[in-house]
C-alpha cells in the first residue's frame, strides 16, 4: 500500500467516526423523540413531523447549493468543523426548550449543521481520493450513518431512560466537540496533495467533467435529481414514523427502537455490499436494483403485526434504506464528472430536501386524516418503482458529453 493509498483510507475511517455521530445522531434520532415529544407537549403529528420533515431537511437542502459552492473552492475540513459546531449547539439548545418555536429553529440550526459536515463533503473527499475502488471506500464511510444511527439511538434511548428527554438530546451533543471537531481539524484533507500553489479551485476545475450549466442540459441531472427525491421521501417518511407505527401495533417501545436500530443495522450492510456491487457493474445498474429491493420490503410493512413478517421486512428494507447514500454520489460522477461535484450535488440535494419534507409530513398528515398509515406506505411503494424508472435512465458521462450542444463555429469574413 502506498502513502497516498494509506492516507486515503485513514481519511475514510475518519469520515465513518464523522458520520456516526452527526449523521446517527441528527438524521436517524428523529423517531426515537418522537413519541416522548408527543407525549410531554401534546402537539399533532403533523406538527412534530415538521421538525424532521421541515426544519431539518429545508434548512439542510437551502444551504446545500452554497455548501457545494464553498467545496468546490475551500478546504472541505473548514466546511465540516462549521458543520459539527452548528450541530452540536442544536442539541444543546434542543434540550433546553419548553416551546415549539425554540425547538423548530435548533432543528433548523442541526440541518445546516448536518447538510456542512456529512453527505456532500463526505462524497467530495472520497470521490477525489478513489477511483477504482470508489464504492467500496464510500461503502465504510457511509456505513457510519447507519450504524451510527444504530448506536447513537440506543445512546439517545438510554439517557432518555435515566435523565428524560432532554438528557437525551445533551447525550447526542457531547460527542461533536470532544471527538468530531478534533478529528477532522487534524486528518481530513479535500484531494490528494497538488502541485506547489494549487488551489482548491484551481484543483476542481481541471478534472473531467461538466459545468454547471452543461449538467442542466443533461438528463441524467434531472433523472439523478428525481431519485434524490423519491429516495429521501421513502427512507425520511417510513424512518420517522416506524416506531411510532410499531407501537401501535402493539409491540413495546423498547421493542420498536430496538428494531428501527436493527433496520439501521442492516443499512451498513446494505451501503458496503452496493457499494462493492457498484464498482462491479455501475452505480446506474446497483441504485435500481436498490429501489426495487426498497420496494419489497416496504410491501412487507403491511404484514408487520406478524413477527414472522416483521423480521424479513427489517432486514430487506433495512439493506437498501441506506445504499442510495452511496450509490447517489456515485452516479453524479459517473454520468455528470467531478469538475463540479460540490456544486452539481448541492444543487441535487435540493430535491432530496423536497422528498425529505413529503416523506414524513405527508405521512404524519395521512394519518391524522385517516388515522392509519396505510395510504403513506402504498405511496412509498410506488416511489420505489418510480425511483427504480428514473436510475435506469441515467446516462455515463461519455453519452452525455456527446449529445450536449456543440459550440457554435466562429464567424468567418
Amino acid at each position: 500500500m502506498t502513502d497516498r493509498e494509506r492516507q486515503g483510507w485513514i481519511i475514510v475511517a475518519s469520515l465513518f467516526v464523522t458520520l456516526v455521530f452527526i449523521f446517527g445522531s441528527g438524521y436517524n434520532t428523529g423517531g426515537l423523540f418522537f413519541p416522548h415529544l408527543l407525549k410531554h407537549f401534546g402537539w399533532s403529528r403533523t406538527q412534530l413531523s415538521t421538525l424532521q420533515g421541515f426544519a431539518l431537511p429545508i434548512s439542510a437542502g437551502a444551504c446545500a447549493p452554497l455548501i457545494g459552492w464553498l467545496l468546490d473552492r475551500v478546504e472541505a475540513r473548514v466546511v465540516m468543523v462549521a458543520g459539527a459546531i452548528m450541530t452540536g449547539t442544536s442539541f444543546l439548545i434542543a434540550s433546553r426548550v419548553d416551546s415549539f418555536g425554540p425547538l423548530f429553529g435548533a432543528y433548523v440550526l442541526l440541518g445546516v449543521g448536518i447538510g456542512a459536515s456529512t453527505l456532500l463533503p463526505c462524497s467530495l473527499v472520497i470521490a477525489n481520493w478513489f477511483g477504482a475502488r470508489r464504492g467500496l471506500a464510500m461503502g465504510l464511510a457511509f456505513a457510519g450513518t447507519s450504524l451510527g444511527g444504530a448506536a447513537m439511538t440506543m445512546v439517545g434511548n438510554f439517557a432518555i431512560i435515566r435523565g428524560g428527554w432532554r438528557a437525551g438530546y445533551i447525550a447526542l451533543a457531547i460527542p461533536m466537540f470532544l471527538v468530531v471537531v478534533p478529528l477532522i481539524i487534524f486528518v481530513v484533507k479535500t484531494r490528494p496533495p497538488q502541485a506547489e500553489g494549487v488551489t482548491v479551485a484551481q484543483a476542481s476545475a481541471a478534472l473531467p467533467g461538466f459545468e454547471l450549466r452543461e449538467a442542466f442540459r443533461s438528463r441524467s441531472f434531472w433523472m439523478i435529481s428525481a431519485a434524490q427525491f423519491f429516495f429521501a421521501a421513502v427512507a425520511a417518511g417510513a424512518g420517522l414514523h416506524l416506531i411510532t407505527y410499531l407501537t401501535e401495533l402493539g409491540y413495546t417501545q423498547s421493542f420498536a427502537a430496538g428494531m428501527a436500530s436493527l433496520v439501521l443495522v442492516f443499512a451498513a450492510f446494505g451501503k458496503l455490499g452496493m457499494g462493492l456491487f457498484a464498482d462491479r457493474v455501475s452505480a446506474r445498474i446497483a441504485l435500481t436494483c436498490n429501489f426495487l429491493l426498497a420496494c419489497v420490503g416496504m410491501l412487507l410493512i403491511f404484514g408487520a403485526a406478524r413477527t414472522a413478517v416483521l423480521i424479513p421486512f427489517v432486514l430487506i428494507f433495512g439493506l437498501s434504506l441506506g445504499a442510495p447514500l452511496v450509490l447517489v454520489p456515485m452516479l453524479v460522477a459517473e454520468s455528470l464528472g467531478l469538475k463540479r461535484f460540490g456544486s452539481i450535488g448541492g444543487i441535487a440535494g435540493i430535491f432530496n430536501t423536497l422528498g425529505a419534507f413529503v416523506g414524513p409530513v405527508g405521512a404524519g398528515k395521512i394519518y391524522d386524516l385517516t388515522g392509519s398509515y396505510v395510504l403513506s406506505f402504498e405511496a412509498f411503494v410506488v416511489m420505489c418503482i418510480l425511483g427504480a424508472a428514473v436510475t435506469y435512465s441515467c446516462r455515463s458521462f461519455e453519452s452525455e458529453q456527446a449529445r450536449q450542444p456543440s459550440a457554435p463555429l466562429p464567424a468567418t469574413a
